[in-house]
């Protein structure tokens, strides 16, 4: 108590509070001068801050706007400068449009894994997705998987045996690896959400894993027995749990499945098969675009992209 009270006395002694007559501190908020001292020493580190951005000069337009484009500053801070267009329409093909040079070009890379998957199993006969487990989101395919996509073990669905409607769990095939069924889990930023990961200089596509709320990654546990406990030295995680969420239902990866499907079975489901599992089969002008990579113009909505018996209807209306 002796060092708390000494200690009372040396703050307060230093800050002089207003009193009354009485000499009791009127009440109110007050700044110590430590605080006061701290708030010196932030906006003198902000003046520093915004000498060294003075020191660079940006071009400029007519209208005092930066010019788009990639600067060196003086203090070798490398910064990007964009152009900003209104999107011509408030629509989600407009706006991506108005975000991204090459609309057309990332559509395709985005989806083109799920293209292969949907080529892949019109030669096959054999649909692989990844879905909700529970009703009634599992009316639904998040991911069409190919033979390229990765198991929770690590290794591809081409490593693993192959599909047998007898024997749908399918064992990994690579040396010393435990996992007794494929699992697909999401290999990709986006798959998950995580878009800006990609946009980082030191992002490594090949490297990349999901990670469970413990922090390490699904390689990091054990590949079988379920629920797959955590390997990691020092780690006391008995489970696999997704620190991620699907980017189509917003769900975690443990409340997913992993279904192998005939087109039979699939038509029997009421679930699409053929071409019209490919991604925006509803919408086939935006399909060509992510199944081609080139952009069309003149669709700017997703009306737009409608067939074209589908689009005379709301021109009707209009």
């Amino acid at each position: 108590m002796k060092n708390n009270t000494e200690s009372s006395k040396v703050i307060s002694d230093k800050t002089v509070f207003p009193t009354d007559k009485d000499g009791n501190i009127i009440p109110g908020t007050y700044h110590t001068r430590s605080f006061r001292k701290k708030m010196k020493n932030n906006t003198e580190s902000s003046k520093v801050i915004s000498k060294i951005s003075d020191k660079t000069v940006f071009p400029t337009d007519k209208d005092g706007n930066i010019i788009p484009g990639t600067y060196q500053t003086q203090v070798g801070v490398e910064v990007r400068i964009k152009k900003i267009e209104p999107a011509k329409h408030y629509d989600v093909i407009s706006l991506a449009r108005a975000m991204n040079d090459d609309f057309a070009a990332k559509t395709k890379e985005l989806f083109s894994p799920e293209v292969e998957a949907v080529r892949e199993a019109i030669q096959s006969g054999v649909y692989v997705s990844w879905r909700p487990s529970e009703k009634p989101w599992d009316q639904q395919d998040c991911q069409r998987i190919s033979s390229k996509a990765r198991c929770f073990c690590g290794h591809l669905l081409n490593q693993h045996e192959k599909f047998n409607p007898k024997h749908i769990f399918l064992k990994c095939k690579q040396p010393s690896c435990l996992c007794q069924a494929y699992k697909f889990v999401p290999s990709r930023p986006e798959e998950v959400g995580e878009y800006w990961l990609t946009k980082r200089r030191d992002f490594d596509p090949a490297a990349y894993r999901v990670k469970c709320r413990c922090k390490h990654t699904h390689e990091e546990h054990v590949a079988h027995p379920p629920p797959h406990h955590c390997q990691a030295k020092g780690c006391g995680c008995s489970g696999f749990t997704s620190a991620f969420a699907c980017a189509a239902c917003d769900k975690p990866w443990q409340l997913h499945e992993t279904v192998f499907e005939t087109e039979s079975e699939r038509r029997a489901a009421g679930r699409q098969v053929g071409e019209e599992w490919m991604p925006f089969s509803e919408l086939p002008e935006l399909a060509k675009i992510a199944a081609t990579g080139v952009d069309n113009p003149n669709i700017e909505t997703l009306a737009d992209a409608l067939p074209s018996e589908a689009r005379a209807k709301p021109l009707a209306e209009r």
